[in-house]
């Protein structure tokens, strides 16, 4: 079965057009997605007892924690934080269409 005519039987099943099935499973996507990248984002900060990557970044300038590995946390922190930002931007653009 191709892809389409497995999204019109689903969408027919829960009785909504496939652009809204589509539209609708697309969000559902980003947000889980989203919530994974929180979830990493909050462990990682935890390690530090921090909040923020301000926090965090005091905490390396002042020698409160170890700057290898916290650094490479650091950035990866950061490298998390743009990608919801552009999940939320995706999200947008999304429920706009």
């Amino acid at each position: 079965m191709e892809t389409t005519e497995v999204i019109e039987k689903f969408s027919k099943k829960y009785a909504m057009s496939p652009a809204s099935f589509v539209k609708l499973s697309s969000g559902l996507l980003l947000k889980d997605r989203k919530r994974s990248l929180q979830i990493e984002r909050f462990e990682i900060l935890s390690r530090y007892s921090s909040t923020s990557i301000s926090e965090l970044e005091n905490k390396i300038g002042e020698g409160f924690v170890p700057e290898h590995p916290a650094w490479e946390d650091l950035i990866e922190i950061q490298n998390i934080e743009q990608e919801i930002k552009e999940i939320d931007d995706d999200l947008r653009s999304l429920q706009a269409a």
